[in-house]
Parts: structure tokens; sequence; C-alpha cells
């Protein structure tokens, strides 16, 4: 899949609101969930996140951000989509699509996925 690990572990923290649930949720430790997020402010020159007792919340440049990491999580998925266009390749577990017979013979799969919706013509 592809996508920058560092975005998803922000994403993730915002999500969670603080770096252990965030480690738990991503299944790695919390000093790799701080190294992403300082890594990420090295790398743009700011603070992205005010560090409190057991939570987290965004500085000013941290929400400017939070704007782009979205869009580019979300460009992330719809290019994996875009060359794995078959929902079961990248989840296994996604609920399969619905197949609907056309006039001339073709078949057509529909799902969702996130907030869009996919058709396959076959």
């Amino acid at each position: 899949m592809l996508e920058d690990n560092r975005i998803k572990v922000f994403l993730t923290v915002l999500e969670c609101g603080n770096f252990s649930a965030a480690a738990v949720k991503l299944g790695i430790s919390q000093p790799a969930v701080s190294q992403n997020i300082a890594e990420l402010e090295r790398l743009l020159g700011v603070q992205l996140m005010e560090r409190g007792r057991g939570e987290v919340s965004l500085t000013e440049q941290g929400r400017l951000f939070e704007g782009y990491a979205r869009q580019i999580a979300h460009w992330y998925a719809v290019t994996d989509r875009a060359f794995h266009p078959d929902p079961l390749a990248l989840n296994p577990q996604a609920p399969r699509p619905v197949s609907l017979k056309l006039e001339n013979g073709r078949e057509a799969d529909i799902w969702v996925s996130g907030d869009d919706i996919h058709i396959s013509v076959k």
C-alpha cells in the first residue's frame, strides 16, 4: 500500500488523542510514534502538537498541516485503488462488491470504500 507512514502516524494520533493509544492502534511502540511526529516537525520546521498529560492538541501550524495530511492520505488511497481496482486485493476482509448484470451481457461491480463509490464494468 502506498503511503507515508509519518502522515499515517500523525492522523492516528489525532484520531486517538494521544501517543500511547495511537501506538496500540498502529501496533508500534510509543517511542516510534514520538519519533515519527518529531521527524515530521523537523522536516516542516514547526511544532505540530502541544504535548500534555496523556493528551495532545494541535498548534496553529498543526491545524494547517492536518488539512494537507488528510488530502495526502486521500490521494495515496485513490492511487492505490487506481492500481488495485479489485477492492479485495488490498483488504481480503472487505465486503464483496455487488455485481449487476447489464443489458449487453456485461457485468458491473459496485462497492464503497471510505467516502468513495466505485464501479467496475467487465
